[in-house]
């Protein structure tokens, strides 16, 4: 607002041109009341109401998760899991071990690592060939897993002599084998048992010292071996 005064006592108007202007200080000179006058100025940076800005509340940060918190989902959870997933495929679908002798050499190393398929057997049948783990027969004081190549199936007729294996009369052939120095008589393998030999057949514990193994005892198919690298590959029959 501004506020307009009049002329002091010190000034004086000229006729001519209306302005005013210093007086010497004439002591007969009278005051003259000031004219006031109050207006609503007009600016051009007036905004309305509605132009000013609007400030909204800030949002409170997203809280942090707490250590232990992100230790257990990124830690300890995962590893639970996955520990629980290797405990289930052992007992059901592949069971890793190691080879302590050297009875299946060279088909496998000694302390070579293998898996062995669980589930296999399930949904097919037991084939001559087939490099099986299983568990000793009674007659074996020894409760550690074998492995060996299962050579004669139920019905069939085995005979060793000559340094050959045969099978019904026919030669059976696994070519990194050694040969055998020793003999066996023929003899036919019940139902529900297995003839199995080691590819090492002179240092090697199997049916032509103890006997058949059951069918039953058979654990699963060693189809992997996964350990040394050097020696990673399948097994074939």
């Amino acid at each position: 607002m501004e506020v307009w005064r009049g002329r002091s006592a010190g000034e004086q108007q000229d006729p001519a041109s209306g302005d005013s202007h210093a007086s010497g200080g004439h002591p007969g000179g009278e005051a003259i009341p000031a004219a006031q006058e109050t207006y609503q100025a007009s600016s051009p940076y007036q905004t309305q109401e509605t132009d000013r800005p609007r400030f909204q509340q800030a949002k409170a940060p997203p809280r942090k998760r707490g250590f232990f918190q992100r230790a257990f989902r990124d830690v300890v959870f995962p590893l639970v899991a996955a520990i629980g997933i290797a405990l289930f495929a052992q007992a059901t679908i592949a069971k890793p071990y190691q080879i302590p002798s050297g009875s299946m050499l060279p088909t496998i190393q000694v302390n070579d690592r293998i898996l062995a398929n669980r589930l296999v057997y399930k949904f097919s049948s037991i084939e001559r060939g087939d490099v099986v783990v299983f568990r000793p027969p009674t007659s074996v004081e020894q409760d550690t897993p074998y492995v060996k190549r299962v050579v004669g199936l139920p019905g069939d007729e085995v005979e060793i002599r000559s340094g050959q294996v045969l099978v019904n009369g026919g030669l059976f052939l696994v070519p990194q084998a050694t040969d055998p120095t020793y003999t066996k008589a023929k003899e036919r393998v019940p139902e529900g048992q297995l003839f199995v030999l080691g590819d090492n057949r002179n240092e090697s514990s199997d049916s032509h010292i103890w006997g058949f193994v059951p069918e039953e005892n058979i654990i699963g198919k060693a189809q992997i071996i996964y350990w040394p690298p050097e020696h990673i590959g399948m097994l074939g029959n």
